[in-house]
């Protein structure tokens, strides 16, 4: 939820009433902006009765610290992630000094671009004040904006994409690092300052779980792989991929669905290790958990999208979730396989959400795209693939060095994988890809990459995420802007 509150002059001023039917105006204006794209707003004014005072000759505005307190105290009792501050004209910037120390949540000035009242003149003193008074991280680091409402939806999307990781876990199945990448490692409580909490279980929870499946629950099996045989194209191959292996894998599958459950209603995202202990130790590869959880649906009917990584990585569980909550699309998830000057592969080693297979929001029309094949690592195990059909994407991640936190992100083009780029592939092939224009050159690419991992989502979200950076309080790296 949002919370709108539009202040102005306590004085009585020259056309006093004109301005205030006016702020009015304005106010009702952006609340309609913002509803109209799916926003919850909290409107504070007419929640004091500002509206009444104005229709009985008061101002509409806030104009006392009574009223401030009152609004704070309004805003306090909602679940507010951010406050967007109507400054339209002249207001005495302790008022808003004051609503910012009580309320202690991320903030946005607004002014809009109309020469017939002075709210250039109010946002730059109020944001002047706020920076003198630093009374909090939200004084020091609030926004202003002028006449763009687009970019106020932009910092909307992105506080409610904060609040919501601010106050969820993540649910991790086997406790990284995998395979010796330190990187994916992290200072726990450090990284509770992005979200709520972890939920950390052995793997060995998904082998029990999954064993009991195999032994008493056949009939559940059976149907995920008679659904699978209906919608996917499965190439088996004695070996790697047989009947007895997809089989083990739907269990595993269902093992960590049924895991999740028992904490669905606060994990917003999963990570599963996997390697080795599930790949080569108990014997199947855990690739269904990377495809269906971040999908809509599975053989048991629709489904929750849950964004969802591999080898326990804690900051790419991190960014795809964040990723999902600024945009609503499953996030994609990937090994940065191959890099070059003109283009950037990205493929997961055997699965990544089935989404990417076509884009599409019709899930089966995915899954007519998917082929099940053996995977190249592994004692067993079916690899996913599929092609990404070209599509402009935002990628992120965040990243530590030396101790600090950034959040690097970039726009891409998507590119076809054409039978050139195809003919090239051997290690891996069987792994979903989807290939980027290169926004830098390889060298500089290479050496601004804080991971070997990225998550990405359709559509342009690089405003968003510069705002989550400023909120998290981090510094960012827009690699379009090098």
């Amino acid at each position: 939820m949002l919370a709108v509150v539009t202040f102005t002059d306590p004085r009585k001023t020259a056309l006093s009433m004109e301005r205030e039917k006016a702020i009015f105006e304005k106010h009702k204006s952006l609340i309609s902006e913002l509803k109209n794209e799916g926003f919850e707003v909290l409107d504070v004014n007419n929640s004091l009765g500002k509206e009444k005072d104005l229709v009985n000759g008061g101002n509409f505005g806030i104009d006392s610290k009574g009223d401030v307190l009152r609004a704070a105290k309004t805003i306090n009792s909602e679940e507010v992630s951010g406050i967007i501050v109507g400054l339209w004209h002249w207001t005495e910037s302790n008022l808003v000094t004051l609503l910012v120390k009580e309320t202690n949540k991320p903030l946005l000035l607004y002014a809009d671009d109309d020469p017939a009242w002075a709210g250039t003149t109010c946002i730059t003193s109020v944001g002047a004040s706020l920076w003198e008074s630093a009374i909090n991280e939200h004084a020091l680091n609030h926004v202003r904006v002028k006449g763009d409402v687009e970019k106020v939806k932009a910092w909307a999307r992105a506080v409610e994409a904060v609040s919501k990781l601010s106050k969820a876990s993540l649910l991790l199945w086997g406790a990284p690092y995998t395979l010796g990448m330190e990187h994916l490692m992290d200072d726990l409580p450090r990284l509770k300052q992005f979200i709520g909490d972890f939920i950390m279980l052995d793997q060995y929870v998904l082998i029990r779980r999954a064993e009991e499946i195999l032994a008493n629950e056949g009939e559940r099996i059976e149907k995920f792989l008679e659904w699978l045989n209906s919608n996917v194209e499965i190439v088996y191959d004695g070996k790697m991929l047989t009947t007895e292996v997809l089989k083990k894998q739907i269990a595993l599958y269902l093992a960590a669905k049924d895991s999740w459950k028992e904490f669905k209603d606060e994990v917003m995202a999963v990570s599963v290790k996997c390697q080795p202990e599930l790949s080569e130790i108990y014997g199947v590869t855990a690739c269904l958990i990377p495809a269906f959880f971040p999908f809509n649906v599975d053989a048991e009917g629709e489904k929750q999208v849950i964004p969802a990584t591999c080898e326990g990585d804690i900051k790419g569980t991190i960014t795809s979730a964040l990723l999902f909550y600024l945009s609503g699309k499953p996030p994609l998830f990937g090994d940065i396989k191959y890099v070059d000057d003109e283009i950037i592969l990205i493929a997961n080693c055997g699965a990544s959400s089935l989404y990417y297979a076509g884009l599409s929001d019709d899930p089966y029309e995915n899954l007519k795209r998917t082929k099940i094949q053996g995977q190249c690592q592994g004692k067993s195990g079916g690899a996913l693939t599929y092609r990404t059909p070209p599509v402009k994407l935002t990628f992120a991640r965040l990243i530590r060095k030396g101790g600090e936190y950034y959040l690097i992100y970039f726009l891409a083009e998507g590119v076809e994988i054409d039978e050139e780029i195809e003919g090239k592939l051997k290690w891996g092939k069987q792994w979903p890809h989807t290939a980027i224009k290169n926004p830098l050159n390889k060298e500089e690419f290479i050496n601004i990459m804080g991971a070997n991992h990225l998550s990405a989502v359709p559509g342009d979200y690089t405003k968003e995420l510069k705002f989550v950076a400023k909120i998290w309080g981090i510094e960012r790296i827009n690699l379009n802007e090098l």
